[in-house]
């Protein structure tokens, strides 16, 4: 059971206020709180619930960490993240969770995501536009989204899309590194409108890949 974060005082003014304290935030639901153009910094989520379209949208998060959180759905956008760790978190439904060029050390670590049953034809999902990685992950049907460097360490995913780099159709070109060591891909693996430097696989077996458009670094 979850509490609405504009009924916890305290937690819901730290969130507004862009200060460099560090805070626990457990058991709240996010979906009540709008923080736009705002900054996250030393904050730590444990048990909370993520939902909503458009009501974070923040300028930058930094030091977070989200602890067993549960993204229901949600459209998010955490800026520019920097040394960010999610761990043991799930999602449920189609989630965009995601955070913007430039962004490093971003990590999830055992979570799992479950968008649907197929891998869909999108861009936007969960990870961010710079350097991320998934390790001892599972999925299915969700997209998971890397700009400069993505690492998939340990991690079994089942219809997943990834969307990674960027062409310069959809705005300023980013290539990745890809890096998937010790996974396993069933079902379909949808690579949509992929920019890549280099890509290095070992130890890893998928079922099938569909490439949709995907290009490597001239």
């Amino acid at each position: 059971m979850t509490t609405p974060i504009t009924s916890l005082q305290k937690e819901y003014i730290r969130l507004l206020d862009g200060s460099s304290a560090a805070m626990t935030i457990v058991g709240a639901h996010m979906a009540s709180g709008a923080f736009v153009g705002v900054s996250w910094k030393n904050l730590t989520f444990v048990g909370c619930d993520f939902a909503g379209d458009g009501n974070i949208k923040l300028a930058s998060m930094s030091g977070c960490k989200f602890i067993d959180c549960r993204f229901l759905a949600p459209h998010h956008d955490f800026g520019v993240m920097t040394d960010v760790s999610f761990t043991q978190c799930s999602s449920a439904g189609r989630s965009i969770v995601c955070g913007g060029d430039g962004s490093t050390g971003v990590l999830f670590q055992a979570c799992s995501f479950d968008g649907g049953s197929s891998a869909p034809a999108a861009h936007e999902g969960v990870g961010c536009m710079g350097e991320v990685t998934f390790r001892n992950c599972t999925g299915r049907g969700e997209v998971l989204v890397a700009g400069t460097r993505l690492t998939i360490d340990d991690c079994r995913f089942d219809h997943m899309t990834f969307a990674i780099g960027r062409q310069r159709r959809r705005g300023t070109p980013l290539a990745a590194t890809v890096l998937i060591d010790n996974s396993q891909g069933s079902g379909v693996w949808r690579m949509v409108d992929c920019r890549m430097k280099t890509s290095h696989i070992q130890n890893s077996s998928f079922e099938q890949i569909v490439n949709d458009s995907s290009e490597c670094e001239a």
